[in-house]
């Protein structure tokens, strides 16, 4: 499985991806010959290696043109051209994450919306040629640093906005962000919407074989090279990788009917698992302990449930990082109609695990009075 890492170091744009992409080696060639598919007036895509240090890397150049294009003419234009099924269906996402984000910052329909600065055609072919990288290096999973964020104002057309502006702010929701005191537009609403798109929040790269890297220049004048690299390499590990927060407290003054209670509301709360058991406290009393696994971006709503509902004063918090397998929900078809199964998948994609969905064994239970150990048995009858 080949991977992308993006390290973020001073921001996060689309023009600095691609730039990045081309250091590594994607084809200025390639480029070419995706441009000379888009049937309207298009720039020229022009790479200058530049200096820094001891270090070079990559600054695309875009001919300045005044080519405006709407969200819904962005659409049709993606689907109508001449590209894997796979560069055109990741275009297609991620203007559409881009639409409907925008609509939802701005409060209006999808129909209804108006792009700004974003309906220059940079901003199409940002994602045309980030998802056409992509599909030539044959990635599968991407993954990101913390992202870096500016401070103070910016002008827009929507007049002087706070930075970062509402948009890379939803569209990054979840992620782990950096900011800083520099006086510019680190991340820009195009380079938000590709890593929400391409990267999980939750998973994070341990380690990887390296296989090439690039760098992004940007063209902001800071103290620190405005630049962006890129690592590609392939999993030495097949297993899934992400971070999560184990959260534990004690109680010895809650009636146990209550107990039960509060972990069914924390699940509720978006807790992945809730565990608790009987431990001995001081002065030799009996309490509980819980002990709830919860990803990053549940843990404020979590933390407010719990001293909400319970009688505990503190918590005790600690990150963690595990192991999970690839997994996916199937339906099968069984005796007694559809049933959801869980199926995990071990490093070259055999199958280790397959897990019945208990709610729609007990749904089947409550409606045809069966026992549930013979509707388990019949249902596994058709796995095989």
């Amino acid at each position: 499985m080949n991977l992308l890492y993006i390290d973020a170091i001073s921001g996060l744009s689309g023009d600095m991806l691609v730039s990045a992409f081309i250091d590594a080696g994607f084809p200025v060639s390639e480029i070419e010959k995706i441009l000379e598919k888009i049937p309207i007036d298009c720039p020229r895509v022009i790479p200058e290696r530049v200096k820094f240090g001891g270090a070079s890397g990559i600054r695309i150049r875009i001919e300045e043109k005044d080519t405006k294009i709407s969200p819904s003419d962005m659409l049709l234009l993606a689907r109508s051209l001449d590209l894997d099924e796979k560069v055109k269906m990741d275009l297609e996402g991620m203007l559409n994450l881009l639409i409907e984000t925008e609509a939802k910052i701005h409060g209006v329909e999808r129909k209804d919306l108006h792009f700004h600065e974003l309906s220059n055609i940079d901003t199409f072919l940002d994602f045309l040629l980030v998802a056409s990288a992509i599909f030539y290096f044959k990635i599968e999973k991407v993954f990101v640093s913390p992202i870096p964020h500016g401070s103070g104002f910016i002008k827009t057309s929507h007049g002087i906005l706070p930075n970062p502006p509402p948009l890379t702010l939803e569209m990054l929701r979840g992620f782990v962000s950096l900011f800083t005191s520099e006086q510019y537009e680190l991340t820009t609403p195009t380079g938000a919407t590709i890593v929400r798109y391409y990267a999980n929040p939750r998973e994070r790269l341990t380690y990887m074989r390296l296989l090439s890297t690039g760098c992004g220049i940007g063209n902001y004048q800071m103290e620190k090279p405005d630049i962006l690299r890129i690592y590609i390499g392939e999993s030495v590990s097949e297993y899934l990788s992400d971070e999560i927060t184990v959260i534990e407290f004690d109680v010895d003054d809650m009636e146990m009917e209550y107990v039960g209670h509060l972990a069914e509301t924390l699940r509720k709360s978006g807790a992945t698992e809730v565990l608790y058991f009987p431990v001995f406290m001081k002065k030799g009393r009996i309490g509980v302990r819980f002990s709830i696994i919860s990803q990053n971006d549940k843990l404020d709503s979590l933390v407010e449930a719990i001293f909400r509902n319970s009688t505990t004063f503190g918590l005790r918090m600690r990150r963690e990082s595990r192991k999970i397998l690839k997994r996916e929900e199937k339906m099968v078809e069984s005796k007694y109609g559809s049933v959801r199964i869980k199926v995990g998948y071990g490093k070259n994609g055999e199958i280790l695990k397959e897990h019945v969905e208990f709610e729609d064994v007990r749904k089947i239970c409550d409606e045809s009075g069966l026992p549930y150990a013979k509707v388990l048995e019949e249902i596994k009858k058709s796995l095989i």
